[in-house]
């Protein structure tokens, strides 16, 4: 067995998880932890698709839970650009960013590694200077949505 404190097939001892997550000393408030916590791994462990991009459409950053209502992989979609996923941008004259600002809070479609399209909300980027090169945006997938409150919609995945 590979319980804690009982020995597995090799000679080590299995340890937990937990055991090895860096505990909040008592001293220290949420706050001041907080403030440490790393900002991509707070992001790869939120159930909401998250994707970040630069502005020329490189993908920065996805988590899993974009990776899986794309059909991606987390490793496939570092590859990949903005472009061969957002369907409302094509070549870009004013940059990846810029469009998505545009769209933010608005309904666009993302391609899904299957060749159809999906219906998503996209968020504004968590990253508010005009002049940011980064975007960072949540998604919500709407394709549920449109198959229950309007079948005839285009909406519907395509």
């Amino acid at each position: 067995m590979t319980t804690e404190g009982k020995r597995g097939m090799g000679a080590q001892p299995a340890v937990s998880v937990t055991d090895k997550r860096r505990g909040r000393p008592r001293d220290e408030s949420a706050t001041e932890f907080l403030r440490d916590f790393p900002a991509l791994l707070a992001l790869s462990r939120l159930p909401v698709p998250i994707l970040a991009v630069d502005d020329s459409g490189v993908i920065a950053f996805a988590n899993q839970a974009f990776a899986a209502m794309v059909g991606h992989s987390r490793d496939d979609l570092t590859s990949m650009t903005a472009q061969s996923l957002v369907v409302c941008i094509e070549e870009p004259a004013s940059g990846v960013v810029a469009i998505l600002r545009e769209h933010a809070n608005t309904v666009i479609r993302l391609l899904h590694a299957d060749g159809w399209t999906m219906p998503a909300l996209i968020s504004d980027s968590v990253l508010i200077r005009d002049e940011e090169k980064l975007a960072v945006v949540a998604f919500t997938d709407l394709t549920e949505i449109a198959w229950h409150t309007s079948p005839d919609d285009e909406l519907l995945p395509g």
